[in-house]
């Protein structure tokens, strides 16, 4: 009750504007039928309805994320492409289940699964962040407990169909499942480090060093990419490049000024070619910061965005703080800005040029948005030419 009370008084004091989408009277509700049979319901069931409760409140950094719990996995990391739910990441264990399509959990059907956890998941603000976190968060025990979907936390039978045959496993949860096998779209050796901060941040050059590509993954501090955009710009500046391409795909936030700092060094390149050279990739996991860096490179840089929706509005709650709940220590974040990165009032920055990627670019290991600007910068509707093939 006193982590209750908690949660309320905190969602209220901190929130730049808790009652956006839903209503006061609405949320004090909530908040009673949380409290009502309190003693009747398990933590999971509780922890559930609070999620259910903060998802509702719209905005997709004031969530209940259940950071730092040690929580039951089970073996797969899952993702959603077009309404079906695929595993993408296993132990070595279950590397057979790559590739297979959930079909249900313990008798309840993918369709139903995904329903339910729509409702709950944390740092969901459209259909496509939403999709992500409903993936992210099937595979975790106490969540699909406290759901009614499974009754063991410890165990529970999954239904794959792989190669069109259906088949029944029952897989054993975790604390720390050692992933290892995985399917991915992006391809190595495309372009390869030149400088780098980290395996998530690092710029690479073409063959004939007249396209750089900038794998921003991941956010640092700003003198790290003060450092990085500086030795970014000598490359541009002493080979002459003339096309440009940032990858913001995977990326899920972090301070936008970081991005900015990078734009302000690229502006003094004048062999880049600003009418038609300049490429961002962005796709659902483009989240938060990274959302709001694509929108200001597509102005700022004159880039063409490649690829999917982001995961992230370009108008609406951001910078995130966070509380713990005093008994329980939960964390419960907030969102203390209000931002408007276009004028309109889209659900999410759309591409200029969409690309989805599908559960086959996973398997087959086939980048189709990057390929799509290789053959735009060559001006071919084949493979890339010459100069952008694989180092070794």
């Amino acid at each position: 009750m006193k982590d209750i009370d908690a949660y309320s008084a905190g969602i209220l004091l901190h929130h730049i504007d808790p009652f956006h989408s839903v209503s006061k009277d609405y949320f004090e509700t909530e908040i009673k039928n949380v409290k009502r049979g309190l003693s009747e319901k398990t933590e999971n069931e509780v922890v559930v309805e609070l999620m259910r409760l903060t998802n509702r409140i719209n905005d997709g950094h004031t969530s209940f994320p259940l950071w730092g719990r040690s929580l039951n996995s089970f073996p797969v990391e899952l993702k959603i492409f077009n309404g079906k739910i695929y595993c993408v990441k296993s132990t070595d264990d279950q590397a057979y289940l790559l590739g297979a399509r959930l079909d249900s959990i313990d008798g309840i059907s993918s369709s139903e699964i995904i329903k339910k956890f729509s409702e709950i998941t944390p740092f969901s603000e459209n259909e496509y962040s939403t999709m992500t976190r409903v993936a992210e968060y099937i595979p975790k025990a106490e969540v699909l407990n406290g759901l009614g979907i499974i009754s063991n936390i410890h165990e529970a039978d999954f239904v794959f169909e792989l190669s069109n045959k259906t088949a029944t496993y029952r897989l054993t949860s975790s604390q720390s499942p050692k992933f290892g096998p995985n399917l991915t779209y992006r391809q190595k050796n495309i372009f390869i480090p030149y400088k780098k901060i980290d395996s998530d941040l690092w710029f690479g050059p073409s063959v004939d060093n007249k396209t750089v590509y900038v794998n921003f993954r991941r956010y640092t501090s700003i003198s790290k990419m003060e450092n990085l955009a500086e030795d970014l710009l000598d490359f541009i500046n002493s080979h002459n490049s003339k096309n440009l391409i940032i990858d913001l795909r995977d990326n899920y936030g972090g301070d936008f000024f970081v991005g900015l700092k990078l734009a302000q060094f690229l502006v003094l390149a004048d062999s880049i070619n600003w009418k038609s050279g300049v490429y961002v990739l962005i796709d659902n996991v483009t989240f938060s910061a990274a959302m709001s860096n694509a929108a200001q490179f597509s102005q700022l840089l004159n880039a063409k965005l490649v690829g999917e929706p982001t995961g992230a509005m370009p108008s609406g709650y951001q910078d995130m703080g966070q509380f713990k709940l005093p008994s329980s220590k939960f964390d419960v974040t907030y969102s203390k800005r209000l931002y408007h990165f276009t004028k309109d009032d889209k659900d999410a920055l759309y591409p200029d040029i969409l690309i989805e990627h599908s559960i086959n670019e996973y398997i087959g290991n086939n980048d189709r948005q990057l390929e799509w600007i290789l053959n735009d910068i060559t001006g071919s509707k084949a493979a890339p030419s010459i100069n952008f093939e694989p180092r070794q």
